[in-house]
């Protein structure tokens, strides 16, 4: 008998079977396995030769920051087994991984890594409570503004800037008008105008195209000044700014894109609720200055649904100067009764497949008791004074109305969104601009996986808009004809991860433009509407180094294009046909570079853009009455924005932006003609520091630095071409946070600077002088949040 032949057959038979009884055992009972794998070393057992079926499982979860939302693009990771990243929704799954213990590791930047031991003993494992803390880093952000796809600051070839929630939340307690948080963020930002509008406001000296969620706000048909101020800073979670020329969202974004994303329901919890009230006073003369701004928000997730609701009510109070002087009303933020409700519900199909419905509701109108006087440039503001005139400047309405689709087929992610917006904007008792935008767009991008460490990402899709603006007085009359643009575009992007270190994008946008414009009666003149078809062809290229941590150089060129403000001509009764409303190219070329070193982060970028067509205007004849002019234009700068963590208690951040650039009047490629005021911002430095005085107290200071710009003599004065005179505005705020609630006190102008606002100077004497008014005076803001 061969008994060492039996006696492997026996063991190999009883091995087999160990095997099975243990696969089983760990699937019914992890918790046994758990402790039996503390004293059994199963790697000593040779099964190598057996033919035994391997146990799988899978591994999900959500992984959300300390405020509940999720984060997008983080890298879940198995060691040695493999990885992925986040959805959109912070959801991930890895499956096919062997029945084990594990060690999970969760990275993205700008938050610390969290590690977490698992053990995978079932056919799926549901991980809950996946909470990542934040840092204070500006770099390594999430954005999906730049190319429609999730991706970190870091993997961008171009400047970007990202305005935080915590950011967010420090400059609302100081002043929560959107252009002045802005102002202080965005290096290459006009300066607030401090009122209703933003005219003069542009990045890097050209007109921006406003976004919420993507849904396009601007008007740039005829350019109502108002798409800063289309919702409110309570509804907003984060603000991404493209700094230069871009096409990815079409026609308006020849300066850069501001996208307002607005908040995100929490996730881990079935029921949240925030509630947010502020009191703002003028300490220099109180007497009608008090204003409040009450804002809640309620948001959960039940099962495979998740919400959100907010809503807002505020009154402001009369705005006076450093000298307690009444602001003059004229298109002024006083006396302002605002509204915001915004609402989210969002639906989990399945893993792969979310839609999501969001509306947003906006109203500010203004009802003064004065009434604005003239003002006299270099000598004299215009000021408020008591009248039964009736002053109703604002934003009646603003609706906007999203309904999105994110699904995922293979290995592509596709993207759907429908939108409509609707707006009307008063010009005190002047006029009003009427505009609704209704469209699709379509996204999709598919990875692919190239030889060794390349990887390429397609990113192509197709926009739809229609796009309606009209101008009318107070009584419907036509001040433009009825304007309407139809537009289909289709684009392709594609981004190269080359060699591990390298990122190359480039892409191409072609849209075709279809315009038409009504009859315009004015008097007893007859202007006949017209149509007008155009194209229009940009292609973007960028590439970036991101081998060394402290120093990540990037180069980019990009295009956008705009047709301009072409209701302000028509409305003089010129016919289309003279206008010629074909899209305006834009090129930008931007070099820069960024990096993280210790506690230290910077971006510093240098650009240059040019225009065959640039826009600027000049008061001619009657007061108000303004000409555009179209010319060549060149226009250069320097950015910077850097955050260091200077010690536990003290960190700093500074923001610096400078510009200038050159026109040729005479068209005859010679540009040596300088540039005016509303077009060329005046140096800008904002340096501020947060002081952490114990773990529950932080102390904030933020100094604003606008520079001068007297560029033109005294007999070429006229609009944009006055002198600007600078300013220095220093802004406090500290913060005490218990459990649930956090108390504020802040102080916006701090030592009640006497100013001119840089808008104000540049209307100078035009319109009368109605525009020349004074900043405000030092404001108090006291506060409360409670969070439950």
């Amino acid at each position: 008998m061969n008994y060492g032949k039996s006696l492997h057959s026996y063991t190999l038979k009883s091995t087999l079977l160990i095997s099975c009884c243990l696969n089983l055992w760990m699937t019914a009972s992890p918790i046994y396995a758990k402790e039996l794998n503390k004293h059994i070393d199963l790697n000593t057992v040779d099964v190598t030769s057996i033919p035994v079926k391997q146990a799988f499982g899978k591994v999900e979860g959500i992984v959300s920051n300390a405020q509940g939302a999720p984060i997008s693009a983080a890298l879940v990771n198995i060691e040695g087994l493999g990885s992925t990243k986040t959805d959109p929704q912070g959801r991930f799954i890895l499956d096919k991984l062997p029945f084990g213990h594990y060690k999970l590791i969760i990275k993205s930047l700008g938050y610390s890594e969290l590690s977490e031991d698992i053990t995978v003993s079932a056919v799926a494992l549901r991980l809950s409570g996946l909470v990542l803390v934040g840092k204070d880093n500006n770099l390594d952000e999430v954005i999906v503004t730049a190319s429609r796809l999730v991706e970190r600051i870091d993997e961008v070839p171009s400047s970007v800037t990202y305005i935080s929630p915590a950011a967010m939340e420090v400059q609302r307690q100081i002043n929560d008008n959107l252009p002045n948080m802005l102002m202080q963020k965005v290096p290459s930002i006009s300066p607030s105008e401090e009122s209703q509008n933003n005219f003069i406001a542009k990045i890097r000296g050209r007109n921006f195209l406003v976004l919420i969620d993507g849904i396009p706000q601007s008007t740039p048909l005829r350019n109502g000044g108002r798409d800063l101020r289309s919702i409110d800073a309570s509804a907003i979670d984060h603000i991404e700014v493209i700094n230069g020329a871009s096409a990815m969202y079409g026609n308006g974004a020849a300066g850069g894109i501001i996208n307002y994303i607005t908040k995100k329901p929490k996730k881990e919890k079935s029921f949240s609720s925030s509630t947010y009230l502020n009191n703002a006073i003028n300490l220099v003369k109180p007497s009608e200055t008090y204003g409040y701004n009450l804002a809640q928000v309620f948001s959960g997730q039940v099962n495979k649904f998740d919400y959100l609701v907010q809503g807002k009510i505020a009154n402001s109070g009369v705005i006076r100067s450093s000298d307690g002087e009444v602001v003059s009303p004229f298109y002024g933020l006083g006396e302002t009764r605002s509204y915001n409700t915004l609402a989210k519900i969002g639906y989990n199909i399945s893993d792969n497949h979310r839609i999501e419905v969001m509306g947003n509701y906006y109203r500010s109108l203004q009802d003064s008791k004065y009434v604005g006087t003239k003002g006299e440039f270099g000598v004299s503001p215009a000021i408020g004074i008591p009248s039964d005139t009736v002053i109703n400047g604002g934003t009646p309405y603003n609706k906007a109305l999203n309904i999105k689709y994110d699904g995922k087929y293979g290995k592509t992610h596709a993207n759907l969104s429908l939108y409509y917006e609707d707006m009307n904007t008063v010009f005190e008792t002047y006029n009003q601009i009427y505009s609704d935008h209704q469209g699709a767009r379509l996204n999709f991008n598919t990875p692919f996986d190239l030889q060794r460490e390349n990887k390429l990402t397609l990113i192509y899709g197709a926009d739809f808009l229609k796009d309606h603006t009209v101008q009318k007085g107070m009584k419907n009359e036509f001040v433009t004809p009825d304007m309407n643009m139809n537009s289909v575009a289709f684009y392709l992007q594609s981004k190269f991860n080359l060699a591990q270190y390298w990122i190359l994008k480039g892409g191409v946008r072609y849209e075709s433009l279809r315009f038409k414009v009504g009859d315009l009666m004015k008097g007893d003149k007859l202007t006949v509407g017209e149509k007008n078809n155009s194209d229009a062809f940009v292609f973007n290229l960028g590439l970036r180094y991101n081998k060394l941590k402290y120093l990540q150089p990037f180069a980019s060129f990009s295009q956008g294009y705009s047709i301009g403000d072409v209701g302000l001509v028509l409305r003089n009764g010129v016919p289309l046909s003279s206008v010629n409303p074909k899209p305006v190219l834009v090129n930008n070329y931007e070099t820069g570079i960024n990096g993280q070193y210790g506690q230290l982060d910077y971006q510093l970028t240098g650009y240059y853009s040019t225009s065959k067509k640039g826009s600027t205007f000049a008061e001619i004849g009657a007061p108000g009455n303004y000409e555009l002019i179209q010319v060549p234009q060149r226009i250069y700068g320097l950015e910077l924005v850097a955050n260091i963590k200077a010690t536990d208690w003290l960190a700093l951040g500074t923001v610096i932006g400078y510009m200038d650039g050159r026109q040729d009047l005479k068209n005859e490629g010679k540009y040596k003609d300088k540039l005016d005021n509303s077009i060329i911002s005046p140096f800008k430095l904002n340096f501020n520091a947060d002081f952490k005085i114990t773990d529950q107290w932080n102390a904030y200071l933020q100094m604003l630095h606008i520079g001068g710009r007297d560029a033109f003599p005294v007999e070429a004065y006229n609009y944009g071409k006055y002198p600007i005179s600078g300013y220095d505005i220093l802004d406090f705020q500290t913060r005490y946070k218990f459990k649930n609630m956090t108390l504020t006190f802040s102080v916006n102008n701090l030592l009640n600077t006497n100013y001119y606002p840089v808008h104000a100077e540049v209307r100078g004497a035009t319109n009368e002088g109605r525009y020349y008014i004074k900043g405000s005076g030092a404001v108090a803001n006291l506060g409360i949040a409670v969070h439950l």
